[in-house]
């Protein structure tokens, strides 16, 4: 009997796994847009690895790097696998957020961590096939103004299938778990 509740108890969070790791074609899709480097990334520059896109700016004073250092340790748990993720951070405040300010902000937090801008219209298209939403608040503060925007991190298969969505603040174990499977899928 005890061996049957401890089944059903495995099958349970296995279930819940595979239903929150479930394909979504009604989300995501690929883009291009400039790498931090200066060269133009697309999606699909990452086949073959688990990619994190993070919509964030680098003047954000709290929910970014937050955001960011949660990546950092996720990517620490992830040891000799994390060659095979890729964090992207997607930047909603492109006229601030130059390549150069992109190059020194996100090694930070991590080498391997891959800033990418675009123009106001590629941002708004990029976000909108993630369903992101973000908007300019202005403030009496010297930046004159923050960007309010949606708090989550995307998992993309290796295929770049859209696999789940997670507020790395309160979500981290849920996302290094369904990280370490979509690997283990992927050998």
């Amino acid at each position: 009997m005890l061996v049957m509740v401890l089944l059903l108890g495995c099958h349970s969070l296995i279930s819940a796994q595979t239903q929150r790791l479930r394909v979504r074609h009604d989300l995501g899709g690929d883009f291009i847009l400039n790498g931090h480097h200066g060269e133009p990334v697309g999606l699909k520059d990452f086949r073959g690895k688990i990619v994190l896109l993070s919509f964030a700016y680098t003047t954000c004073p709290d929910i970014c790097p937050a955001t960011l250092s949660h990546l950092k340790l996720l990517m620490h748990r992830l040891e000799t696998q994390k060659d095979r993720v890729q964090v992207l951070f997607i930047s909603v405040d492109p006229e601030r957020d130059t390549l150069e300010r992109l190059n020194d902000y996100l090694p930070f937090f991590h080498p391997s961590f891959l800033g990418l801008r675009g123009s106001e219209l590629e941002t708004k298209e990029t976000a909108r096939l993630y369903r992101v939403k973000y908007f300019r608040e202005y403030t009496e503060s010297s930046a004159g103004y923050s960007m309010a925007h949606t708090d989550a991190v995307f998992l993309l298969d290796h295929f770049g299938r859209y696999r789940g969505r997670y507020q790395t603040r309160w979500a981290l174990e849920d996302l290094v778990q369904d990280v370490r499977l979509l690997l283990a899928s992927a050998e």
